[in-house]
């Protein structure tokens, strides 16, 4: 009888690593995935740059109920809302599938001119929040929707009274700047930076124009493309400076982003 029940003893030992291995074989995967919005506030807009990427090794499908990807809403101090992204857009009402493979990355840009109303809003501090549209991951319904929003602060400048409409073109370091100014003492300066290293410095600009009349202008720049950085922003910083020679009306203009991992 002792032998008996030290045998059964002795196969249940055996056996429970083979059962625990199979349970382990059946236990779905985590579904690894991050989402985020990253507010970048310029002179005279916004740019709102959303991700959607696939942390896991397994391939993810959202779902959505109509052609809206994702919502973004902007709040003042006060907590009232200045900027909706759907007031105004009309989406298809069918289902889309937006579909990442493992450590696949998606990327959308929205702009905002900063206006509510039709005036543009002071300057000051202000949360904005994302929020992917998305009601199903994978065939079943999403259980928390904490992990598809997201929310940041972004301070908003106030309007620049000597320079506007600034944009630029080109990449690889040859850089062509075009916008409208208007000087206080007759003339304006720029220099070129990479966030660590100045690679163009101060240079001296005498337009056409005086304050207040605003007269187009039109600047060229060329960098080394051995002294381009190889991951961050070039900036084009253009400014005055008052009678005391301190920098004023601060206008920084984005030349090229680089970054190895896009």
């Amino acid at each position: 009888m002792r032998k008996a029940s030290l045998l059964i003893i002795l196969l249940l030992l055996a056996v429970a690593p083979a059962l625990a291995i199979g349970e382990e074989k059946q236990s779905p995967s985590t579904l690894e995935y991050s989402f985020y919005i990253d507010p970048l506030a310029g002179p005279e807009k916004a740019a709102f740059e959303i991700v959607l990427q696939n942390l896991g090794d397994t391939e993810l499908s959202f779902e959505f109920p109509t052609s809206q990807k994702y919502e973004i809403t902007v709040l003042d101090a006060n907590k009232k809302k200045v900027y909706q992204y759907s007031e105004g857009k009309s989406f298809a009402q069918a289902f889309e599938t937006v579909t990442l493979k493992p450590q696949q990355k998606m990327k959308w840009v929205e702009d905002w001119d900063y206006t509510s109303a039709g005036k543009r809003v002071p300057e000051g501090e202000y949360t904005v929040t994302a929020q992917l549209k998305a009601t199903s991951l994978n065939g079943k319904p999403v259980a928390d929707n904490k992990l598809l929003t997201d929310t940041k602060t972004m301070y908003i400048p106030g309007e620049n009274p000597v320079f506007k409409s600034v944009v630029s073109e080109g990449n690889k370091g040859i850089y062509k700047i075009m916008g409208e100014s208007r000087p206080i003492n007759g003339k304006f300066y720029y220099t070129v930076e990479d966030g660590h290293n100045q690679l163009i410095a101060e240079t001296e600009m005498v337009p056409d124009a005086n304050y207040p009349q605003w007269k187009p202008f039109t600047l060229e720049v060329s960098i080394p493309e051995s002294k381009l950085p190889q991951n961050g922003s070039l900036i084009l910083n253009l400014y005055e400076r008052s009678k005391d020679g301190e920098i004023i009306h601060t206008y920084p203009v984005l030349l090229e982003r680089f970054n190895p991992n896009n």
